[in-house]
């Protein structure tokens, strides 16, 4: 039957891997996976909270792995994950997450037991960019603990709200942390330029931090938005369009892109703010 769904692999009570038309679906459910085995058909979708096309088939090669290599029971909690994010969210994510936060949580896990640090030297620019996505991970990380009676450290709650984010925009995770990399970068390059310290927790700071990785956006994919700032502004705002275009300059050395006139002045306006807040 065209509705059957085929067990492929039971990942615990509330996980299952299951295949149907030639498509793989990761199904979550309070009890779905009790009893079950390979083969087994289920056909009572009422038991099923959520189903996924666990990967696209660019990525069905990269999910096989996933599944035959990873602990079956990580693999089931980044489902559940998954399932939580895109609950709280209220809105579908990208099938490449399937793959990336499964092999990350089991790679963290690995370094933990290993006695390895985990850093996460973005975690303020994380936990202030995608707030939404930060608060999800930190039910995750209680998640884990529970499934899996393993604490994840701080610095995971920020790698796993970047995969949240990422998939949230269908953008690769490196991407996403180029961005917050670069942000921060640019951060401690004005820091540096006014000899000023930032209040990592003020609204000027949010709002510029903002303000930089969407212009970093606008600037990698070529697109411009429309200046309206007083003609005059930069006479009144003489050091602060100065340090912008330094800014500006090095948004281009690390892009290898040209950054628009119109970005020049906003940013030299959060420059200003920043500086009457101190």
């Amino acid at each position: 039957m065209d509705n059957e769904f085929i067990v492929s692999k039971v990942l615990s009570n509330n996980v299952i891997i299951c295949k149907r038309k030639n498509k793989l679906y990761v199904l979550t459910g309070k009890g779905i996976g009790f009893g079950k085995s390979k083969g087994d058909i289920i056909l009572n979708e009422s038991s099923i909270e959520k189903k996924f096309v666990a990967i696209d088939d660019e990525d069905r090669e990269d999910y096989a792995k996933i599944l035959q290599n990873t602990d079956k029971k990580v693999v089931a909690v980044s489902e559940e994950i998954i399932n939580m994010a895109s609950q709280r969210l209220k809105e579908p994510l990208s099938s490449h997450i399937h793959v990336g936060l499964a092999d990350h949580i089991n790679f963290a896990i690995r370094r933990l037991s290993e006695g390895i640090d985990i850093v996460n030297p973005f975690l303020v620019e994380i936990q202030t960019l995608y707030p939404i996505e930060y608060s999800i991970a930190e039910e995750c990380i209680n998640l884990v603990k529970e499934r899996l009676n393993i604490i994840l450290p701080e610095s995971e709650t920020g790698f796993i709200a970047l995969h949240l984010y990422s998939a949230r925009v269908n953008q690769s995770v490196s991407d996403s942390l180029k961005y917050t990399k670069l942000v921060k970068e640019i951060i401690n390059f004005i820091q540096k330029e006014l000899d000023i310290s930032i209040n990592e927790k003020s609204l000027e700071y949010a709002r510029l931090i903002s303000h930089l990785r969407y212009a970093l956006q606008r600037v990698d994919r070529g697109k411009t938005f429309e200046n309206f700032l007083s003609p005059n502004l930069e006479k009144k705002l003489k050091q602060e369009f100065k340090v912008s275009k330094k800014v500006c300059t090095y948004i281009e050395e690390k892009l290898d892109k040209p950054v628009p006139e119109s970005e020049i002045g906003y940013i030299a306006v959060h420059i200003a703010r920043l500086i009457n807040n101190i």
